[in-house]
């Protein structure tokens, strides 16, 4: 969520045409819809936690070059293969959450999740904004904070249990 909304605001500061800010968030859905239609397959063949982690490591490799690149072509580039991954990052992860939950639980554990979620994604357009007006920073402080949380992610998904939920059809032998 940084990275995009860093790049909108970043674009319009520099007096970027609204149809080429708008192309980008454009561009990213569509990447997102060709995800989702992938995804049902990938969730199903792939086991949940190398998926996790594969997904992970594509949005990693995604956005590092905005570390250092900041032309329109290079975010349009990288936001679409950001957008890739998610569908089936979040069918994978939050299908095993939800299917691990009991149901008498599933409204709690919505909550939970959803209040979290929605915190963090209401506070990202503050905290870029912040970043995009320090000197010296800007967008390249706002890339490098998605890399890192993006490269925390990653290094959760490969430690430990995580790497180890198996396939959607084996979910219900995995302990938690």
């Amino acid at each position: 969520m940084a990275s995009i909304t860093g790049a909108q605001i970043m674009l319009a500061a520099r007096g970027a045409n609204a149809v080429m800010i708008g192309l980008l968030g454009t561009a990213m859905g569509v990447s997102t819809l060709v995800g989702s239609l992938l995804a049902n397959k990938l969730v199903d063949m792939v086991p949940t936690g190398k998926l996790i982690a594969g997904a992970l490591a594509l949005f990693v490799v995604s956005q590092m070059p905005l570390l250092f690149l900041h032309s329109y072509a290079a975010i349009l580039i990288c936001q679409i293969l950001a957008g890739l991954p998610f569908p089936a990052l979040n069918a994978g992860l939050l299908g095993f959450l939800y299917g691990k939950t009991p149901d008498n639980m599933q409204g709690r554990a919505s909550a939970v999740f959803e209040t979290t979620v929605g915190i963090l994604g209401a506070a990202c357009p503050a905290m870029v904004g912040w970043l995009l007006q320090q000197p010296d920073l800007g967008f390249t402080a706002v890339m490098a904070v998605a890399v890192v949380c993006s490269v925390a992610g990653l290094a959760v998904s490969l430690a430990g249990p995580l790497r180890s939920i198996p396939n959607p059809d084996q979910w219900s032998e995995v302990f938690l």
